[in-house]
């Protein structure tokens, strides 16, 4: 394994860990509701935002269609396969596109967001990252 696969090897899986704690911690009481589907798809942002900071070669548009596109498989294959409490089960996939459409929404205004505010604080360094002397 190349040194550039390796770093994208423990970026995903850095990344892939927190979702998966995040939602192991969302669901700990039985149950997920909306506030902890919009807490958890915070964390999702974030992290997709930091892996195709670090390995997806192309401009801003190209990266952020890259974690829309992430954000979006994550719905199809986690989220919208829970059952909705109190909505009918004819009713759920009309619910299950509204609710679809609505995450992509959000996570578009919140890439901008985690964006500008790495871009200000500065971006999370790669493990393989050289370590800039200290004046």
């Amino acid at each position: 394994m190349s040194t550039d696969d390796n770093v994208l090897y423990v970026k995903f899986s850095e990344a892939i860990t927190s979702i998966i704690d995040s939602y192991k911690e969302a669901k700990s009481d039985g149950a997920i509701s909306i506030t902890d589907v919009i807490s958890l798809l915070g964390t999702v942002v974030s992290e997709m935002v930091d892996v195709a900071e670090a390995f997806h070669d192309g401009n801003g548009s190209a990266k952020k269609a890259a974690v829309l596109s992430a954000i979006d498989m994550f719905y199809e294959e986690v989220i919208a396969p829970m059952d909705i409490d109190k909505i009918p089960n004819f009713i759920e996939p009309i619910v299950d596109k509204g609710l679809k459409q609505l995450i992509i929404v959000v996570a578009d205004g919140v890439i901008d967001t985690v964006v500008s505010i790495f871009n200000k604080g500065g971006w999370p360094p790669t493990p393989d990252a050289p370590v800039e002397p200290t004046a």
